[in-house]
Parts: C-alpha cells; sequence; structure tokens
C-alpha cells in the first residue's frame, strides 16, 4: 500500500490501464468542482507552491499477473485530470495555447493520456462515459456528445485554459504538483470496508451509489457484469437513473419502519446481513420491486383504468404510500386479488387522503400508517386461519376495516367532520400538489377526461385558480356584500366555494361580478370570455348567479360538499373481527382517548411485547430505551422530571439506578413515554400500542 504521491507518478505507469468497474457512477463532477480545481491549479503557478493535495486514490491491482488497477474510490479525480491534460494538448494543436516544446508536452501529456506500451488509452470508463471521452481525441467539436458531463467539463477547462496567460508547460507543471493519497490495496485486502470508511459520511456518492456498489463491489469481474447488466442496470431505468427513493421505500415496506435517507446504505447493508440472502436472489427481488415501483409512480403497465387512479394519487404530490402500493401490487401481482379490487384499494386511499386534506389532519403520521397497512391487513388473515375460521371480507373490506379503527391523528375523518370543515377551509393556502389534486378531481370528478391536462397545464400556469369575491375589494365589491363585507371577506375568501378554475386569472382581477360572468373587453382591446362561456364544471354555478354575496356563496359551498362526498363517500365495511384483533395507536396520536382502555401489548421496532397493564408497559418501555441509549436515559433520570435516579414510593425501578414516574393516570404515562422518546431523539411513531377494541365504529 503506497501513500502520498505526485499524481504525475500515479500515472506513470505506462503498461497500465485505469479501470472503472460498471457498479461505479458516471462521472458527476459539477462545473464548481471545476472550477476550484482549476483556480488551485492557477495558484499552485501563481504562487510557486511546491505542492497542492488533491485527496486520496483507492486502487487494487485486477490480478496477480496484470498491471490494470481497478478504481476503488477516486474516479472522479482521475477523470477530470484526464481531461485536463487532454484539454492542454488538444489547445496546443488548435493553436489556441502557448507551447514553447510541444514534443516534450506530446511526450508528458501521453503519459496521463495512453499506455503507450499497449497502443491505448490509459482511462477506460463506463460504458456511458467511454463514448464521450473517445470523442474528445478527435479534437472535433461537432462530433463530441453534447449530453455529457464529460464533455460539458471539457469544454470548461479548455476554454479556461486558453483564457488563463499560461503556456502549456506551466499548466501541466501546475497539474504534476497535485499530490493525491494513493491507497493500492493488496490482493487480500477488503476493498468494500476501505469504501465504506471513505464514503460513509461523503456527498459525493448518492446512497443508491453506495448500495449498488455494496451489491457489486464483492463479485469477480464477469459476475459484475452479468449482474449489472441483468439487474442493475435496469432498475436504474425504472427507477429514473436514481434509485434512492426506490431503496427506500423498499425497506420501509420491508422492515415496516421507515428509515432516514441518510442511513439508506447502512439500512440496507443490516438488511441484507440479516436476511443473509443470496446476492443475485436480492438483485432478482430488487429488480421485480422496481418494475412494481415504476408501475405505481408513472402508470406504466397498468390498465387503463388503474393508470388514471395512480396518476390522481401521483398528483397528491406525496410518496409516503409507496411503501404500501408496493406490497399491494406485488400482492396482486401474486394473485391475491384482481384489478377490480386492485383499483377498490387505491380509491379507498385516495379518500383516505382527501377527507384528511379538506380536514387538516397532519400529513407526517400517514408515513407509519403506510409502512404498517399491508402487514395489518395481512395479519387479520393469518388470525382466522390460526384458529381455522372463514374469513368471507375482502382484501379492499379489511383495508376499509382498519382505517375505520384508527384514531386521533390517523383517524378516517366522518362526514360530520367534512361538513364542518369544508365550509371554513382555506383551500388556496393548501401546498400546490394538494390544489392540483382537488382541483383535478372535482373539476373531472370520475369522467372519462384524462388526469394530467388540468394537472399540467396548472403547472404551466395555462389554468389557475380565480376568486370570484376578489383578495383585494373594490367599493363596488362591499357594497354587494353588504354590511359583513369584511367577515364575509374573511371567512370565505380563500375557501372552496370562493374558488373556480380559468385561463384568465391575471385578467378578471377584481372586477365585478357582471363582468366576471358574462366576459368584458380589457385595456388592450381583448375580449375576455366570462363563467358564462366557461368550460369548466366548476364555473357552472356561477352562470345562474346575478350576483355574489354570502348567499351565493354558501349556496355553492353546499353543492361542492355534495360533490366531494360523491366523489368520495364515507367508506363501510361489513368484516367482523375476532375478539382477538385490537385497535392500534402511537403515543403521538394525542387526541386518541386512553382513559379506560385495556392496553394489552405494544410494538417497538418490529417486537411485539405483551403486557398486563399501562404501567408494566412505561417501565418496561424505559428499559428497552435504556438498552438502546443508556447515555441519553441516565442524563433524563439526572435532570430529575419523570424520570429520576432516586427511589420513592411513587417511582419504579426500570434498570440500576434509574426510575420512573409511575404513580399517575394513563395519559401521563403516555405523556412519559412520548417524552422519553422525543428527549432521545427517537420517533414516538415506531411505538405501536395495541389496545382492547372500543365499540364498533359506526358508519355513515
Amino acid at each position: 500500500m503506497k501513500y502520498a504521491t505526485k499524481i504525475s507518478q500515479f500515472f506513470s505507469n505506462q503498461n497500465a490501464l485505469f479501470i472503472i468497474p460498471l457498479y461505479q457512477r458516471r462521472y458527476a463532477w459539477d462545473k464548481e468542482n471545476c472550477r476550484r480545481l482549476f483556480d488551485d491549479i492557477v495558484k499552485i503557478n501563481d504562487k510557486h507552491l511546491p505542492s497542492h493535495f488533491f485527496g486520496s486514490i483507492v486502487t487494487v491491482q485486477e490480478s496477480m499477473v496484470e498491471e490494470d488497477l481497478l478504481v476503488i474510490d477516486g474516479q472522479q479525480r482521475i477523470t477530470t485530470i484526464s481531461l485536463i491534460v487532454l484539454a492542454i494538448k488538444n489547445a496546443v494543436q488548435n493553436n489556441a495555447l502557448v507551447c514553447d516544446r510541444p514534443d516534450m508536452l506530446e511526450k508528458k501529456s501521453d503519459i496521463y493520456l495512453t499506455a503507450s506500451f499497449r497502443e491505448t488509452l490509459k482511462l477506460r470508463s463506463i460504458e456511458q462515459d467511454r463514448i464521450a471521452y473517445e470523442k474528445l481525441f478527435g479534437n472535433d467539436n461537432t462530433e463530441f456528445v453534447s449530453d455529457s458531463g464529460i464533455t460539458s467539463n471539457y469544454l470548461y477547462f479548455y476554454d479556461r485554459i486558453v483564457s488563463s496567460g499560461m503556456t502549456a508547460e506551466e499548466l501541466l507543471n501546475s497539474v504534476e504538483r497535485l499530490v493525491i493519497i494513493d491507497l493500492r490495496l493488496e490482493q487480500d485486502d477488503d476493498p468494500q470496508l476501505i469504501f465504506e470508511s471513505l464514503n460513509s459520511t461523503g456527498k459525493d456518492l448518492t446512497e443508491a451509489d453506495k448500495v449498488r456498489n455494496y451489491l457489486l463491489m464483492g463479485l469477480k469481474k464477469q459476475q459484475q457484469e452479468d449482474f449489472y447488466f441483468r439487474y442493475w442496470s435496469k432498475i436504474e431505468k425504472l427507477t429514473d437513473g436514481d434509485p434512492t427513493m426506490f431503496f427506500r421505500d423498499f425497506l420501509t415496506m420491508k422492515q415496516r419502519k421507515i428509515g432516514t435517507l441518510d442511513n439508506l446504505y447502512f439500512d440496507f447493508k443490516q438488511y441484507d446481513i440479516d436476511g443473509r440472502f443470496d446476492r443475485e436472489d436480492l438483485l432478482k427481488e430488487l429488480l421485480r420491486y422496481a418494475n412494481i415501483y415504476h408501475t405505481i409512480t408513472t402508470g406504466n403497465n397498468a390498465s387503463p383504468r388503474l393508470k388514471k387512479k395512480l396518476k390522481q394519487l401521483a398528483s397528491i404530490g406525496s410518496t409516503v404510500g409507496n411503501p404500501y402500493y408496493l406490497s399491494l401490487f406485488a400482492h396482486a401481482e401474486n394473485g391475491q386479488i384482481d384489478d377490480n379490487e386492485l383499483f377498490d384499494v387505491l380509491d379507498t386511499t385516495e379518500n383516505y387522503w382527501a377527507r384528511r386534506i379538506i380536514c387538516g389532519y397532519p400529513a407526517n403520521s400517514l408515513a407509519k400508517i403506510f409502512a404498517t397497512l399491508h402487514g395489518d391487513i395481512l395479519r387479520i388473515y393469518a388470525q382466522f386461519e390460526k384458529v381455522g375460521k372463514q374469513l368471507d371480507a375482502s382484501y379492499a373490506d379489511l383495508l376499509r376495516f382498519i382505517l375505520l379503527r384508527k384514531q386521533g391523528n390517523a383517524a378516517f375523518p366522518t362526514n360530520e367532520e367534512l361538513d364542518l370543515a369544508f365550509e371554513t377551509r382555506k383551500i388556496y393556502k393548501l401546498p400546490i400538489d394538494y390544489r392540483y389534486f382537488l382541483f383535478e378531481r372535482m373539476e373531472n370528478g370520475n369522467s372519462k377526461e384524462g388526469v394530467m391536462p388540468v394537472v399540467e397545464k396548472m403547472k404551466e400556469g395555462q389554468i389557475t385558480i380565480e376568486h370570484i369575491m376578489p383578495q383585494s375589494l373594490t367599493p363596488v365589491w362591499q357594497k354587494e356584500l353588504g354590511d359583513d363585507y369584511a367577515e364575509i371577506h374573511e371567512k370565505y375568501l380563500h375557501t372552496f366555494a370562493n374558488l373556480t378554475l380559468t385561463g384568465y386569472n391575471s385578467n378578471y382581477g377584481n372586477r365585478p361580478f357582471p363582468e366576471k360572468k358574462h366576459g368584458f373587453t380589457d385595456n388592450e382591446g381583448n375580449h375576455i370570455i366570462g363563467f358564462d362561456g366557461s368550460s369548466f364544471t366548476l364555473s357552472n354555478y356561477m352562470k345562474s348567479c346575478d350576483k355574489w354575496t354570502l348567499t351565493e356563496i354558501t349556496e355553492r359551498q353546499k353543492l361542492l360538499l355534495q360533490k366531494f362526498l360523491s366523489l368520495w363517500p364515507m367508506i363501510t365495511t361489513s368484516h367482523v373481527p375476532l375478539a382477538l384483533e385490537t385497535d392500534d395507536i402511537t403515543i403521538s396520536d394525542e387526541d386518541t382517548e386512553v382513559t379506560g382502555r385495556t392496553l394489552v401489548a405494544f410494538t417497538y421496532n418490529g417486537n411485539r411485547y405483551e403486557v398486563n397493564s399501562w404501567k408494566e408497559a412505561l417501565v418496561q418501555v424505559c428499559h428497552l430505551l435504556y438498552l438502546e441509549d443508556r447515555a441519553s436515559i441516565i442524563q433524563l433520570c439526572q435532570q430529575q422530571s419523570w424520570l429520576h435516579c432516586e427511589p420513592a414510593d411513587w417511582k419504579t425501578p426500570f434498570a440500576d439506578g434509574c426510575y420512573v414516574y409511575t404513580a399517575n393516570d394513563t395519559k401521563t404515562k403516555c405523556n412519559i413515554m412520548r417524552y422519553v422518546f422525543e428527549k432521545c431523539g427517537l420517533d414516538p411513531e415506531s411505538l405501536t400500542l395495541h389496545l382492547k377494541p372500543a365499540a364498533t365504529n359506526k358508519n355513515d
């Protein structure tokens, strides 16, 4: 293993190729990286610096009989140096750069660019970059690959070189003063461990890049190529070039817990280690789910009906449902449910979303719900199978049953809640994707019209949301609305009742209602069509109105609520549960009433713990967190709040020298658990409490 060395020495072997393995990412340096490096080269020359540190490069000899080096880490640096030297050489050939000794330049540049003993280029990039790199050697701009980072960075360096005021010799001498840490591994060194240590905190590689390297790096060259083309390259294409989010959703689906993107690589590695998967079997499974992921994110390969529903769900703009949809479509792929039921399930999840948006339920609780939803449904199947009873309910019916039993922040909003929220919910202030979703659905309803024309035109600004009663009231509008105009304006301005779609938003402004209804000629002589001539169904009611006052606003609000309820009616279920089924809540559900409820078990990090009381649960949870993060728990005990270091009659020990306040009511015990989770930096959603069922939900 070598250490600090000049870059020229690193490139000096004229018999060796630098081979970028297929599992490596494409060349990805951006302009800022290039600018900093070239500024350093200029500084080396101007300040006569003897050397400048350029980072580390990790390689391993490909075999005992060949001198070629596989680049484990540092391909960005190697490629960039090659581009700079090639740009210097080509600039001299084009008479765009002064060179006092062309023969010497030719000899030195060849050391960086060619394996002269083998008469081939020294750098062997991955397939996508190789073509662009080789085209540069022709020194013909018309032949360059225009959509490549290789080409764009070469052109950047070429322009900087030509305008630098330095000679070719000065530029090359500055490059040669760059110093690297040359980590050249022996055959028995573990390149994966070296790779992890170098990249665990870096930002150069995406988490998916690290997963790819983990999956392919330890394989022999032929197997690497085979698996890369048979599995990995297909996974990348199916996930639009960056599988990072796919891997997060895959792990969430498999583990039923939500990890962070920052830890994705290590979470995936641990998943593989725990499962002891055969490498090819794992890649096959990943490819299978990547195909499903492609379907749920694009609608491709689905029936027209399902494709439309998937696009409607996608317009919500949230991906928290993807882990559930991965499980759902895999379940359907196995022949467990047909397309009609699949549509029914997706329609129910859309209903859940839409009602929660209107009622203002927090979206952050949905991630945990969707992560566990499929498993909760399968658990009901297993319970019936265990006792030998026939389960008559469909998958979709079980989904509705589970959603109806959710409480607190996870609850399925009732019609009564919608009645209260719909009148005053400020739709115009919702996140933009929610607006796209709601207006597309309320405009198109369940017609055969496509989803995307409305959404795409809203995104492009061709269709906008129009306030019928304007955001700034003129005296004419104040008179029209009456004495209570300020109160009416404040309450209804941004609600559904006062909003529609138009292609003339900027033209309508705060004009009087009759002009907005019948149309008018603007200041430039253009005829602006009014609501009377609008093709939007959301404008139909205004065609029957002569004015726009509280009466018309409240009437339209009722009509729109009816339309909303026709699109997303209250769900019902015919499923009759077994006695052993439970109501599941999390400690973050602060609105859930727990007083008088019986706790039978809790689940933490996928493990279920049976308990006989809330007190036992509180003590056991504290003990588990003590085992997980002893330092934080001891620190909390020292603060003498809910946790303590000294015994007392009203405290219960959960570890040596650690006590928790237990002489309190059920709600306080939940508050203590939530407090400990938050202080330890843990997600309260990771703890699920299993309660004896409350009274059966009544369906509207």
